[in-house]
């Protein structure tokens, strides 16, 4: 792993770490709203570097996020039922299983980046975050629908 991207997955789970100690139990939703403002500023990166477009289909768009941050060593992008999911399988980023750190809850900052990310490059604001299914495997499923998503 690239020093650099090492100290990025720090900083998430730092992030992480602060925020299910000062929010307990609801962390995951806290870190939600936080990661999605990462996300948004993530996701106008991506546009000016013509990585992405307002046009880019969701498996795409999440293919990318997946790539350049770098979340996992291994994933894979399934779609189907109107849904993409994002399957990380070996995580770089999560609080838990990288830092070892313990929570009651989840504080996985990739929900949040992924939404804000959506919302910026779709130019739309979503409706809630990513599900997050945590595991061996860590599931992120977004609705396939964004184009017309607002709230």
């Amino acid at each position: 792993m690239d020093n650099k991207i090492e100290y990025l997955h720090r900083t998430f789970m730092g992030l992480g770490a602060a925020i299910g100690e000062l929010f307990g139990r609801s962390s995951q939703e806290q870190t939600n709203l936080f990661a999605s403002y990462i996300g948004i500023e993530i996701g106008k990166l991506l546009l000016k570097k013509g990585l992405v477009t307002k046009d880019t289909p969701a498996k795409d768009l999440i293919g990318t996020i997946a790539d350049e941050l770098e979340f996992g060593d291994e994933y894979e992008i399934i779609e189907g039922g109107g849904l993409v999911t994002l399957v990380i399988k070996r995580c770089n980023v999560c609080p838990k299983k990288i830092g070892g750190l313990a929570f009651e809850t989840t504080v996985c900052p990739v929900p949040g980046i992924v939404r804000g990310v959506i919302d910026v490059v779709r130019g739309v604001r979503g409706k809630g975050y990513a599900k997050l299914k945590p595991g061996d495997e860590c599931r992120i499923t977004e609705c396939e629908m964004m184009e017309g998503a607002t709230s």
